[in-house]
C-alpha cells in the first residue's frame, strides 16, 4: 500500500483499530518507529475510514510469540509513506493468562489448509515423524494413501479456478467423511495432492479404505457453467513398519509417488497398492 503521508496512513488504518489494540508504522530501514496508535478503554467515537491507496505489496508477513502469558500476533505489511520503505504492524494482544482460548486457535489455524479444511503440509512435517516413530516403538504397522485429482490442471484451464477450488473442497469432503478420528488424519499435501495416513492400520484395509473413497469421488456429480462434471482421483497405498527401513517425510512422498505414478499408467481412477 502506499500512501503519501504518515498522517493519511494512520487514519486509514484507524478503522481497524477495533480488531488490533495496537498499529505501528515502522521505518523500514532501520526500525525506528514512525508513528503508533494504542486502543484504549475510553468510549470513542466511531473511526472515520479513509480507503487504502494505490496498489497492494506482495510480502506480508505473520508472527506469533508469547511473553510473560500474554500472545502477541503481529500482521507486518509492507508500505510506502511519502516514497519511504515502512513496514505497518497491526498488533493483536491476548493475556493468556485470563484463560483465552486465542492461543489454541491460532495453533489450529497455522496447521489447516484454509481451502479444504484439511491439515496442511506443515502439519504433516510435524505429524507424521510422531506418528512413524510412535508405530515403531511398537511395532505396528503404518499404511499410506496418497492421491490426487485426475486432469485437474485440464479442468482449471477449461472452468477456471474458483471452480478448481470447489473441486478442491469437495474432494476434501470426501475425504473427511472417509477417514475416522480415530483412524488417522488427512492432509493437503500440495496443489491437488492429498496424504492420508493411517497409523496401526495394515495394507489389506488401508486398500479397502482407498477404494471406497475412490467411488465415492466417481460417484459425486459437479454442476459447473451448466454442466455435470464428472471427477476421479487416483490412489498409491502403501504400508511400512519398522524394519521397512522408511524414517523421513521425504522418504514417504517418494515411495507413494511410484505407487500413484502406476495409477496414473495404469489409466487413472485406479487404485494401485
Amino acid at each position: 500500500m502506499k500512501f503519501d503521508s504518515i498522517t493519511q496512513a494512520m487514519a486509514s488504518v484507524t478503522v481497524l483499530q477495533k480488531y488490533y489494540p495496537v498499529i505501528r508504522i515502522r521505518n523500514a530501514g532501520n526500525g525506528q518507529i514512525l508513528c503508533e496508535n494504542e486502543k484504549t478503554d475510553a468510549p470513542q467515537e466511531a473511526p472515520q475510514s479513509v480507503p487504502f491507496l494505490g496498489e497492494c505489496i506482495q510480502g506480508v508477513e505473520f508472527c506469533i510469540r508469547e511473553e510473560n502469558g500474554v500472545l502477541e500476533i503481529i500482521t507486518s505489511v509492507p508500505v510506502t509513506v511519502d516514497g519511504q520503505a515502512c513496514c505497518l504492524e497491526l498488533i493483536y494482544l491476548d493475556d493468556m493468562r485470563a484463560g483465552s482460548t486465542s492461543l489454541m486457535h491460532v495453533q489450529r489455524l497455522a496447521i489447516t489448509d484454509a481451502l479444504t479444511n484439511l491439515y496442511n503440509r506443515r502439519f504433516i512435517n510435524e505429524q507424521l515423524p510422531i506418528d512413524l516413530e510412535r508405530s515403531f516403538r511398537n511395532n505396528d504397522p503404518v499404511s499410506f494413501i496418497y492421491t490426487d485429482i485426475d486432469y485437474f490442471k485440464m479442468i482449471n484451464d477449461r472452468y477456471g479456478h474458483i471452480a478448481g477450488d470447489n473441486i478442491l473442497k469437495e474432494v476434501a469432503d470426501v475425504f473427511l467423511k472417509n477417514v475416522r478420528r480415530k483412524d488417522g488424519w488427512v492432509a493437503r499435501y500440495g496443489g491437488d495432492e492429498f496424504l492420508i495416513c493411517l497409523p496401526e492400520i495394515n495394507h489389506l484395509l488401508a486398500g479397502k479404505m482407498a477404494n471406497r473413497i475412490r467411488c465415492s469421488i466417481e460417484a459425486r456429480c459437479l454442476h459447473i457453467n451448466g454442466e455435470n462434471v464428472k471427477i476421479t482421483c487416483s490412489f498409491g497405498v502403501e504400508t511400512v513398519r519398522k524394519e521397512s527401513g522408511i524414517h523421513s517425510i521425504n522418504q514417504v512422498i517418494e515411495m507413494m509417488d511410484k505407487k500413484l505414478y502406476q495409477a496414473k499408467n495404469k489409466g487413472r481412477n485406479q487404485v494401485v497398492t
